[in-house]
């Protein structure tokens, strides 16, 4: 016999005076309903009838499967001692949907002493959603914030005493310890010659400037020293008094390491690995503004008639003598003294400290020799020889520019003199020198100097400069293009930028020169799919050079060519982490070109800075929109959340909605100050009492169910508290 469950009441005057949606059920394995009020019945949707067909009047039916087990454990505990039971599960309603539920219920007694429970349902689908919401924002901002390998410390200048968070120890191996940083000589984990670094900042924040920034070298337990970067800000008190100087330590030492190796490799001759003309006059210049109180030699070598060797031999050939001249340059000087190369085949020796006006003749005998018999056991002889004019300092000159122009005389003297010779300016015989014409610092003295193909050493120190010293790097960017490209004489400079996935690629910079069309628009969001394997093109120097674009043997390769008019093209790769990330390039547009190996080297190198500092750029844009994507999601959420400092109460973030409640409340005031305006903490604080979960503000007249989740705000102990607006449940 089929069971034929009866309807349900809903018509009870007991169950229409209770606020909420009520039910009556047996305290039986089903939990078997009774009655139930009108109200149970809108907030799921079934009628009196429906509930008793589908479910046979078992609410354990209408349960969420997933919580069925909680809420019978939960009765059969509570329950048991005659106790409320409140539990939190979701009811199946008609629509299909699941909706939250806050179930308060109790045993009963009727007359016959039977146990029956009446419950009271409170709808918090709602808040259980932002709930969910925030506790995935929240793992979210955990894992950013377990990212950052950054150290926070603090200065507490009433006590002179220095605190860092325990990334400190990760970083560097050992314990901080407790210092005074007044006495800045005795900090023995800084690097020395950076500790008045350390005494200028301690100065600079007692003048109150609210924000510092040094970069410095700290110590690591194996003894290798880290250049990090210090950021600090100040903190004042009630009256106004610098009381604290918060800052963070960041590792910069792969990106300084990296910016000094570029710094190295632009103040060096690509083909030689001398100092360039313009860090050989800088050397120097330095050097004598010191007005040093030794003496010291300036040689202006010039190598003669080169010409003839470029013609018989070629430029390669050519370029193999220079770089032989130059390694027997280096073997007769000191480490300290400065040896450049200052034009095509000119090269300048200055040699610090040195005794006499003869022992500088003994050198230039030295360079003599070293020039003639430098090819002299090779199979295709070559006869090399050099002319060398001397100046002495401070005899000479005792300046860069006076030194250079006797030195430079004393040179054409000696090429006057039949070459393969030396020449000492003397003072006393200036007359023969007065109809001599001054060269200027690297001008051509009877050489081919092929200007494009020993490489813009100029150019390459001013492009590392703007990088280094701008704050606009968009800006920095465009305008180097155009210089490099105005500089090189090509038709188009340009930048591509990979997508994160690696698979397209966008035009991100572009400069064309004079009747040259641009095409930046149409290269956005290129599929390298449809390229065939475009990155492999670039070798292992990544650089891709290709002379003729129509000996490609990929049609789509040679067709995206084609389309913008280049015939000839250089490229070079950026890379991150050995991954392909886009690349910078330089079109012929005119017709096909050959690229020197120097202007392929100096065009490599430029492109290296570009990709470097605009990575650094990239990397900054993805860390803010981070942050601000994580603000942006607190303040959307439908609570009031708050963060404060877990040792003093002290608020550190408020989020849009709690901004809107009280826009008097402030980072920095303590919360129950702001909040309740008391000037000391709750007595029923809920972070003092684990079971006070609902809270009254009789400033607002707003009651909240209160959540809180210790955790690390900017490597701050702290609490993040979520209060959920139960205003109207609670009047109900």
């Amino acid at each position: 016999m089929d069971y034929k469950p009866i309807p349900l009441k809903s018509k009870n005057d007991f169950f229409k005076n209770i606020p909420g949606s009520v039910y009556h059920c047996l305290n039986d394995q089903y939990f078997t309903m009774i009655d139930t009020n009108e109200e149970f019945l809108d907030l799921v949707g079934f009628s009196c009838e429906e509930i008793a067909m589908r479910f046979q009047n078992r609410l354990l039916e209408m349960i969420h499967p997933y919580e069925r087990e909680d809420v019978i454990m939960k009765r059969e505990e509570r329950l048991s001692n005659c106790s409320k039971c409140t539990s939190n599960y979701r009811i199946l309603c008609k629509d299909g949907s699941y909706k939250w539920i806050l179930d308060h219920c109790r045993i009963v007694k009727d007359a016959e002493n039977q146990e029956t429970i009446i419950g009271i349902m409170l709808e918090t689908t709602e808040i259980e959603n932002t709930r969910e919401a925030l506790e995935l924002t929240l793992d979210r901002h955990r894992v950013i914030m377990e990212q950052t390998s950054d150290i926070l410390f603090e200065w507490d200048i009433t006590t002179d005493k220095v605190l860092c968070s325990s990334h400190w120890k990760e970083k560097f191996g050992y314990e901080l310890g407790i210092y005074k940083l007044s006495d800045c000589y005795q900090l023995p984990y800084l690097h020395p010659d950076d500790l008045p670094k350390v005494e200028k900042l301690s100065q600079e924040i007692q003048s109150r400037n609210p924000y510092l920034t040094t970069e410095l070298r700290i110590r690591q337990k194996e003894g290798d020293y880290l250049w990090c970067r210090i950021r600090i800000s100040n903190q004042f008190d009630e009256w106004g008094c610098l009381n604290k100087v918060i800052g963070v330590i960041q590792d910069i030492d792969e990106e300084k390491r990296m910016i000094e190796n570029l710094r190295r490799r632009a103040e060096r001759d690509a083909l030689t690995g001398l100092y360039n003309r313009a860090e050989t006059q800088k050397q120097i210049k330095n050097y004598l503004e010191q007005k040093p109180d030794e003496y010291s030699a300036l040689f202006m070598i010039d190598t003669d008639n080169f010409k003839l060797v470029n013609d018989k031999g070629g430029h390669l050939f050519g370029d193999a003598v220079l770089s032989e001249i130059a390694a027997g340059m280096k073997k007769i000087v000191r480490k300290s003294d400065v040896v450049g190369r200052i034009g095509g085949d000119e090269f300048t020796i200055f040699i610090k400290n040195i005794s006499s006006a003869e022992a500088a003749k003994v050198k230039a005998q030295q360079l003599l020799d070293i020039f003639h018999h430098l090819f002299e056991k090779d199979k295709q002889s070559v006869a090399v020889t050099c002319s060398i004019g001397i100046a002495m300092y401070p005899r000479d000159g005792i300046d860069f520019q006076s030194l250079y122009g006797s030195a430079d005389q004393a040179l054409y003297d000696a090429k006057n003199r039949g070459k393969n010779c030396y020449t000492m300016y003397e003072k006393n015989g200036r007359e023969r020198f007065l109809n001599i014409h001054n060269s200027s610092l690297g001008a051509a003295i009877d050489s081919d100097v092929r200007v494009s193909e020993t490489g813009p050493e100029d150019l390459v120190n001013y492009v590392f400069q703007i990088l280094y010293d701008t704050e606009d790097t968009d800006e920095a960017i465009r305008l180097l293009l155009e210089i490099i490209g105005k500089r090189f004489e090509v038709s188009r400079a340009y930048i591509f930028e990979n997508t994160d996935d690696g698979k397209y690629c966008d035009n991100t910079y572009e400069w064309c020169s004079e009747g040259i069309l641009p095409e930046k628009e149409m290269l956005q969001h290129v599929s390298y799919e449809d390229l065939d394997s475009y990155a492999d093109l670039f070798k292992e120097d990544a650089v891709f050079y290709c002379r003729d674009i129509s000996k490609l043997t990929s049609p789509a390769q040679i067709a995206l060519f084609e389309r913008q008019h280049i015939c000839s093209t250089l490229q070079c790769a950026m890379m991150e982490n050995s991954s392909f990330v886009g690349f910078i390039g330089f079109d012929e547009c005119t017709g096909t070109r050959l690229w020197t190996k120097e202007e392929v080297g100096t065009l490599s190198r430029i492109s290296q800075m570009l990709s470097t500092f605009l990575q650094k750029k990239q990397a900054q844009e993805r860390d803010h929109r981070i942050v601000s994507q994580l603000r942006n999601i607190l303040d959307m959420q439908d609570a009031y959340i708050y963060v404060i400092d877990k040792n003093n109460y002290k608020i550190l973030y408020l989020n849009q909605k709690t901004k809107l409640l009280d826009a008097s409340a402030k980072p920095g005031m303590f919360c129950y100050e702001a909040f309740f305006g008391r000037t000391l903490p709750c007595v029923s604080c809920p972070l003092l009492h684990e079971e006070v979960k609902e809270v009254y503000n009789p400033k607002y007249e707003v009651w909240t169910r209160v959540h809180i989740e210790p955790f690390q705000w900017e490597k701050e102990d702290a609490y993040l508290i979520s209060c959920y607006d139960i205003t109207a449940y609670m009047k109900d």
